[in-house]
């Protein structure tokens, strides 16, 4: 009986710890969240503050056209690209102005499958020429890889992205990766960043807006090296 007895303790003892670690990740992932608010809440309120200060410069062949609103972002205006990037036909990014830089966004597509993060060939093609963009026309300018997702939750590939947040940083890296390592690009010029779904280009839940805002941004920023 007494061998029962100790046992039996022992169970609740292993079924005590297991809960409070189980609380104790939880209050550590819910500590991570909350971090994680705050240091975009912060990058948004200095990018604000960089815009202010940075003069609006202009850039050669770039007409300001369209004008396009972004969630958390200043104006921008819109080129379609076709001067700098000839015959890329579909995957030519468009180009777009704020008081930041200037931003190249391309449709995932190009780059990824849904949902996934490995380079495509024509994403590696594309990369080439935009790294030889970067090279000759911005080599002293810091570059801002950025991904975006829809606000479709990740579900299939969950096991390795949790959230939108992973799939999008992990998308940046991938580009970074590949910039830096095949491309020519200076590892001390560009880094990654991930928004997941929350600077979205079009409000909505329907697929046209979805696949918009489901994007790559390289922004070149006006920061010099």
């Amino acid at each position: 009986m007494r061998g029962i007895h100790s046992l039996a303790c022992l169970g609740v003892v292993v079924g005590l710890n297991s809960g409070c670690a189980l609380s104790n990740l939880k209050e550590a992932n819910q500590r991570l969240k909350q971090s994680n608010d705050r240091l975009v809440a912060e990058n948004n309120r200095l990018e604000h503050e960089l815009a202010g200060l940075q003069p609006d410069l202009p850039v050669g062949g770039m007409p300001e056209a369209t004008a396009v609103t972004v969630s958390a972002e200043t104006e921008r205006y819109q080129d379609p690209g076709s001067d700098i990037f000839p015959g890329m036909g579909p995957d030519q990014p468009v180009v777009t102005r704020s008081p930041i830089g200037t931003h190249f966004r391309f449709d995932d597509r190009v780059f990824f499958a849904l949902g996934q993060a490995k380079l495509s060939r024509r994403g590696r093609a594309a990369l080439d020429r935009m790294a030889r963009v970067l090279n000759e026309q911005y080599p002293g300018n810091m570059i801002r890889v950025e991904g975006h997702t829809d606000d479709i939750p990740v579900r299939k590939v969950r096991h390795q992205y949790p959230s939108n947040w992973e799939l999008s940083t992990a998308r940046a890296c991938t580009v970074v990766r590949y910039l830096i390592e095949s491309a020519g690009v200076s590892p001390q010029q560009v880094y990654p960043t991930g928004f997941a779904y929350y600077r979205p280009l079009q409000s909505g839940k329907s697929s046209s807006a979805r696949g918009q805002n489901r994007r790559v941004e390289i922004t070149v920023l006006n920061q010099q090296i």
